[in-house]
């Protein structure tokens, strides 16, 4: 399979799923990626797009977004791709963002598998919890297993007034002492 063929499939499969419905009542956007597709040294994963991302169609483009920029403008990371578990935004009956299900995540993932595995990325760092489940791997906030990594997400660094930058950071320097590690156990 292609990049081409797994983005494509990935947006008839959000275009064949209720969740669809969001999309053409907020007259927004499938959300795919963001960033270097292509053998990219980190791919970051996300849950779910929110409302900016919904209108803009692309992910980490609201404020979450904005914290996750300055994290990668500070460690001068720039070959990467950002990319969510779903492709499309997760609302209540009532309109507002709501935690996306265990059976969204499944009927996308094997679409977003398929993108993943055509990305290569080197390094893949899960925004928050839901990524983690994603992945169903368990790690601590700044932790590596292997080319796996884990962070909180953006927006809980806003709700608790910090910029992240201090665990962002820390997270990279694991990631360092880490592949070090495994040369020196080599």
């Amino acid at each position: 399979m292609s990049l081409k063929k797994a983005i494509q499939n990935l947006k008839e499969a959000a275009k064949s799923h209720s969740l669809y419905e969001n999309v053409v009542k907020t007259n927004g956007n499938i959300v795919i990626f963001r960033g270097n597709l292509s053998n990219p040294d980190y791919l970051f994963i996300g849950e779910a797009p929110g409302q900016q991302e919904n209108i803009q169609g692309l992910p980490f483009v609201g404020r979450s977004g904005k914290v996750l920029n300055n994290w990668l403008e500070s460690s001068e990371i720039d070959n990467f791709v950002i990319v969510n578990t779903l492709p499309i935004i997760p609302l209540d009956p009532e309109g507002k963002i709501r935690k996306p299900t265990k059976e969204e995540i499944s009927f996308f993932r094997p679409y977003v598998d398929a993108l993943i595995k055509e990305a290569k990325p080197e390094n893949i760092v899960c925004l928050g919890k839901s990524a983690l489940e994603y992945l169903n791997i368990s790690l601590k906030n700044t932790e590596w297993k292997d080319n796996i990594g884990f962070i909180y997400h953006p927006s809980y660094f806003l709700r608790n007034g910090r910029n992240g930058l201090d665990d962002f950071e820390k997270l990279i320097e694991n990631k360092s002492s880490n592949f070090q590690k495994n040369l020196d156990e080599f």
